[in-house]
């Protein structure tokens, strides 16, 4: 659950970021590269553990919300 949540904070840090004209340019392939890499690391966790690793909504049927895609 903190690895999900931290991919999220990555992905909303770099996009508020990237709309900040005073700022240099993000170093976007490094974030990018973080991003798969955790995503590869929550797929082999959820393989090797199997159902059991879902979330508890899930498992209960409860629908569970999509992320935030930055629209509001």
């Amino acid at each position: 659950r903190a690895l999900t949540a931290s991919l999220v904070e990555l992905r909303e840090a770099a996009d508020t970021a990237a709309g900040e004209w005073w700022q240099r340019a993000l170093p976007e392939q490094e974030v990018l590269a973080a991003e798969r890499a955790g995503h590869r690391t929550l797929t082999a966790t959820a393989q090797r553990l199997g159902p059991a690793a879902r979330a508890p909504e899930a498992r209960r049927g409860a629908t569970v919300p999509a992320p935030a895609n930055g629209a509001e």
